[in-house]
C-alpha cells in the first residue's frame, strides 16, 4: 500500500493543473501519459530498475521536442515535472526518491498557483495539501517504526483532517494580512473568443464565406447585477448589449471604417435628466483578446475604474486601454433612449451606408419580389425581419462554403446564423436607398437567480441591424433573427440548475476572494477599528458592582482549578514512551513527581509506579506487560486501555 501513496502528489497535482483550464487537451494528455504509465507498472510490478538510462534519454528527448514546438517556458517546465514523477515512479525508489516526488508535486503546485483564481483550483490545492500530509506521515511513521521492530502499525491518519484544516485557517489569515500579487504566465489562457468557424463568439468583423459549423462556447463575458429586486425595470433595456458597429461591406466581409462616430459617455457618476429615468447598474466584465465592452443602447455615466482607463475604438466600440487577466468590475448609469442619439449620415457616409457591391444582387430581388411598392423605412425593415424570422436558425452553416454565400441563404437553404439574417436584411435596406449597417454584440444572456445576475457567455454573441428612418430623422433597430431555442443554463432542467449554482458559487468567489486588495485590506481595518472604538469605556471607577462580582468569581475558579490543569497540560510522554498514548490516564493520575524520565522505557516507569505502591504491584506488572505487547509485538491497544483505566482509578483514589 505504501508504494501507491507515492503517485498520491503527483495526480493531485495534475488534478490541479487540469482544474485551471489554461492548458490545452493535448497537453494535458502529455502530462498524464508519464503517470499513467507508472500506475500500470506499479499494478502489474514490472521490474524497470534496468531501463533507468533508457529512461533518461527519453525524458531529454522530451524536452527537446518540447523546446522545438515552442509551447512556451511555463508550459514546457510543467510538462516536464510530470514526466520526472513518471520516470521515478517507475524506478525502484527510497525514502530519498520519494520526497523528491513530494518536490516535484509541490513545484507543479506552487507554478500553477499564481497563474489561476479558479475556485475549483481551491479545491484540488486543498486535497494536495492533504495528499501531502498524508505522503509525509507514511514517511515518518515507517522510518519510526522501522526502529522499534516488530510489525509495522497503522499510521494516526484521522489526524490528517485536522491538520488540513489548519492549514486552511492558517493560508486564509495569511491572505487577509499579505498583499497580493497578480501574475499571469500565459497570454489569454481562456482560449480564442470570436465569430470564427470553431466557436461563437463576438469579433470585430464579419464574413460569411469559408466557415464551417460554429461551436457552442460558453466563456463568460460578462455578469450584470440590477439592483435587488428591480430585474423586470431592466430586462428590456439591457435586450440588445452594443458592441462594435460594421459598416463597411466589401465581398462577403463586413468591417468597421473609420468614419464611424465614436459612442459618447460621461466620464462622471452622474447623467443630465430626471433620476427616475437612470437605471444603475453594475458590470463584471470577464477579461477577452478584443477588449470590447458590450453595453446597452442609451446614454451612459461610466465610473472608471482605477488604473483600467475606458476609450473609443474602432467601429464606434468602447475598449479597455489595457486588456486585463481577471473579471473587472464596473458602476455606470444608464438612461434608455427614445432613438438612437447619432447625427443623420451625409456625403460620403449616406454612400458608405447605401453601398452593397458586387454579388448581392440576390438581396434586392428578394426584397422587391415581396415588397416591390413604396414603403417607409420602419414599415419596409419591419416587413423584411419578419419574412426572415422564418428562415430556420441554425449553427450549421449550410451556406458557408457556397460561391456565394447570402445568395445560397436566401435562395436555397433559407438557414443560417445571426450574421446571415443581418447581413441580407442590412443589404436589402440598402437596395432601396435607406443607409443600414450591422451591430455585433451580445443578447442578454439567463437570469441567475441564485446569484443575482444576468450571464452573457459567448453563446450569446449576436449580429443585428441599425437603420436610418428618414421619416423621423433618427437611427433605428432591427433584429431579423428568430428566437433561438432555449438551452444550457436556461434549460428547466436539474443539470441547469446544477449550472447555475456552480457559476453563482464560483462569481462570490471572484468577487469577494479573488477582487480582495490592499483597498480592502484598510477598509477592513478601518471596519474593525470603529467597531473597538464604540465598546464602553472599562475604567476602573466605571465598573458596576456586578460585574467586579464576575471578575472575582472568575479568579477563584482559576485559582481554584489551576492545579488540575497544570497538571493536565504537563501531561507529554516522553520520546522513550512516544506511541503509548492509552498510557496517558496513568500519567496524569500519578502526577509530576511520578512523570517518565527520557531514559526510561514504558516497562521501567510502569515498574517504578509499581514499587512506589506495592498493593498495586501484580496488577502494575501486567500493565507493563501489555504496554511491551502492544509496542513491540503489534497487538491491538483495547485491553492496555482497560488496564490503564482501571489502574489510573485506583491510584486517584488511594492518593500519590
Amino acid at each position: 500500500m505504501s508504494q501507491w501513496i507515492d503517485h498520491i502528489p503527483p495526480w493531485l497535482a495534475y488534478g490541479a493543473v487540469a482544474a485551471t483550464g489554461v492548458y490545452e487537451p493535448g497537453e494535458l494528455a502529455f502530462m498524464a501519459a508519464p503517470l499513467l504509465f507508472a500506475a500500470l507498472a506499479e499494478w502489474r510490478r514490472w521490474p524497470l530498475g534496468a531501463w533507468r538510462r533508457a529512461f533518461e534519454l527519453l525524458a531529454l528527448a522530451g524536452f527537446l521536442g518540447l523546446v522545438w514546438a515552442r509551447i512556451g517556458l511555463v508550459p514546457t517546465i510543467i510538462i516536464m515535472l510530470f514526466q520526472l514523477c513518471g520516470i521515478r515512479l517507475c524506478l525502484p525508489r527510497a525514502v530519498s526518491q520519494r520526497r523528491q516526488l513530494l518536490l516535484m508535486g509541490f513545484l507543479i503546485w506552487i507554478t500553477t498557483a499564481i497563474a489561476t483564481f479558479e475556485l475549483s483550483f481551491l479545491l484540488w490545492s486543498i486535497l494536495w495539501v492533504a495528499g501531502a500530509g498524508l505522503v509525509l506521515m507514511q514517511q515518518t511513521w515507517e522510518s519510526s517504526a522501522s526502529l522499534r521492530g516488530g510489525p509495522l502499525q497503522k499510521a494516526p491518519y484521522l489526524r490528517l483532517p485536522g491538520w488540513t484544516f489548519g492549514t486552511v485557517l492558517l493560508s486564509a489569515a495569511f491572505f487577509v494580512v499579505l498583499p497580493r500579487i497578480t501574475l499571469g504566465l500565459r497570454a489569454f489562457p481562456w482560449g480564442v473568443a470570436g465569430l470564427t468557424p470553431a466557436q461563437a463568439g463576438l469579433s470585430d468583423s464579419l464574413e460569411l464565406g469559408n466557415t464551417g459549423p460554429i461551436n457552442a462556447n460558453s466563456e463568460v463575458v460578462l455578469r450584470i447585477l440590477p439592483p435587488s429586486g428591480e430585474r423586470s425595470r431592466y430586462a428590456d433595456s439591457l435586450a440588445l448589449l452594443k458592441g462594435i458597429t460594421l459598416e463597411s461591406w466589401e465581398g462577403q466581409r463586413w468591417s468597421p471604417h473609420s468614419s464611424t462616430p465614436n459612442r459618447l459617455y460621461s466620464r462622471s457618476d452622474a447623467l443630465a435628466g430626471t433620476a427616475s429615468q437612470q437605471l444603475p447598474l453594475e458590470y463584471f466584465v470577464a477579461p477577452s483578446p478584443h477588449g470590447i465592452l458590450p453595453f446597452p443602447y442609451g446614454r451612459l455615466a461610466l465610473l472608471q475604474p482605477q488604473g483600467m482607463p475606458i476609450v473609443g475604438g474602432p467601429g464606434g466600440s468602447l475598449r479597455w486601454l489595457y486588456p486585463s487577466r481577471r473579471a473587472l468590475p464596473l458602476r455606470f448609469l444608464l438612461e434608455p433612449p427614445t432613438a438612437l442619439t447619432e447625427a443623420p449620415p451625409r456625403g460620403g457616409r449616406w454612400a458608405l451606408l447605401t453601398a452593397t457591391g458586387k454579388g448581392t444582387e440576390s438581396a434586392d430581388r428578394y426584397s422587391q419580389s415581396l415588397f416591390p411598392g413604396e414603403l417607409t423605412a420602419r414599415e419596409l425593415a419591419k416587413r423584411l425581419s419578419e419574412s426572415l424570422r422564418t428562415f430556420k436558425y441554425t449553427l450549421d452553416n449550410p451556406s458557408g462554403n457556397a460561391a456565394n454565400p447570402l445568395q445560397h441563404f436566401l435562395e436555397i437553404s433559407r438557414a443560417g446564423h445571426c450574421e446571415y439574417f443581418a447581413s441580407a436584411l442590412a443589404l436589402m435596406l440598402r437596395y432601396r436607398g435607406i443607409p443600414a449597417r450591422v451591430v455585433n454584440g451580445y443578447r442578454l444572456g439567463p437570469w441567475i437567480a441564485e446569484g443575482g445576475y444576468w450571464l452573457v457567455t459567448q453563446n450569446e454573441a449576436h449580429s443585428w441591424v441599425e437603420f436610418y428612418d428618414l421619416e423621423t430623422k433618427a437611427w433605428r433597430v432591427a433584429d431579423p433573427t428568430p428566437a433561438a431555442p432555449a438551452r444550457g443554463l436556461e434549460a428547466g432542467t436539474l443539470w441547469a440548475a446544477f449550472q447555475r449554482w456552480t457559476d453563482a458559487l464560483r462569481f462570490r468567489w471572484d468577487r469577494h476572494i479573488v477582487r480582495f486588495s490592499g483597498e480592502d485590506q484598510v477598509a477592513g481595518l478601518d471596519w474593525l477599528q470603529s467597531r473597538v472604538s464604540e465598546l464602553p469605556n472599562w475604567r476602573p471607577g466605571r465598573i458596576p458592582l456586578s460585574s467586579a462580582f464576575l471578575v472575582v468569581l472568575a479568579s477563584l475558579l482559576v485559582w481554584w482549578f489551576r492545579p488540575w490543569w497544570q497538571r493536565y497540560a504537563r501531561t507529554k510522554l516522553p520520546k522513550s514512551v512516544h506511541g503509548l498514548t492509552p498510557l496517558k490516564p496513568l500519567l496524569r493520575a500519578a502526577g509530576r513527581p511520578f512523570q517518565p524520565t527520557p531514559s526510561e522505557t514504558a516497562r521501567q516507569w510502569i515498574l517504578r509506579l509499581a514499587r512506589r505502591k506495592p498493593e498495586r504491584a501484580e496488577a502494575l506488572t501486567q500493565v507493563a506487560k501489555a504496554a511491551d505487547a502492544v509496542a513491540y509485538g503489534g497487538e491491538e491497544a483495547r485491553h492496555l486501555k482497560s488496564l490503564v483505566k482501571t489502574e489510573a482509578k485506583a491510584w486517584r483514589k488511594s492518593g500519590r
